[in-house]
């Protein structure tokens, strides 16, 4: 019920070893680490880099309940630091983050050319579902911890069609719950 022990816990359909001692898991795999868990159909734990690699699609649930999906990335042991191609993010509150690669280390998250909607709303154009609005920015550096979106060369698309250019925003993450005061972009 509750894994208070610094270690991770592996569970798959077959587990096996290759002639370099890593731990291979096939079939439903899953690794368990605190409150956070991994899960693919193929991981690969080296045991001397202690790094958990991921070949296959995956999904991966961190302790503030943020779901992050990717086509193939690497996490380090602790599960603190990955590297994530083909990122998909839902935050807790539903915003979503998608982007070609991301960096994390710790509670902040660096995603490159990365599309960040809280929009909930979707329109249909063409064979696409997109939502009302969104920012299509060439970095987005989401902190988790102080809960700000840092995001570099941004275009405001709404209805998909860029409206609107910013050099560099700074927001509040839309899981912050209590309001900034001040001159506020």
């Amino acid at each position: 019920n509750s894994q208070n022990a610094s270690e991770i816990l592996i569970y798959a359909n077959n587990i096996s070893y290759d002639e370099d001692g890593n731990i291979i898991a096939k079939g439903k795999a899953k690794i368990i680490h605190e409150n956070e868990i991994i899960m693919s159909e193929h991981i690969i734990y080296n045991k001397k880099k202690e790094l958990i690699i991921l070949p296959a699609e995956f999904s991966f649930k961190d302790s503030k309940n943020n779901y992050y999906y990717g086509t193939e990335g690497s996490f380090s042991k602790n599960l603190q630091k990955a590297n994530i191609i083909n990122v998909k993010m839902i935050l807790s509150d539903g915003s979503r983050i998608v982007g070609n690669e991301a960096k994390r280390d710790g509670s902040i998250d660096i995603i490159s050319k990365g599309v960040y909607s809280p929009c909930t709303s979707r329109i249909n154009i063409k064979d696409f579902k997109c939502p009302i609005w969104q920012m299509d920015s060439e970095k987005i550096l989401h902190d988790s911890e102080n809960l700000f979106l840092y995001q570099k060369h941004s275009k405001m698309r709404i209805l998909n069609i860029p409206s609107f250019y910013l050099p560099y925003v700074v927001t509040p993450s839309p899981l912050r719950k209590e309001r900034k005061s001040g001159f506020l972009t």
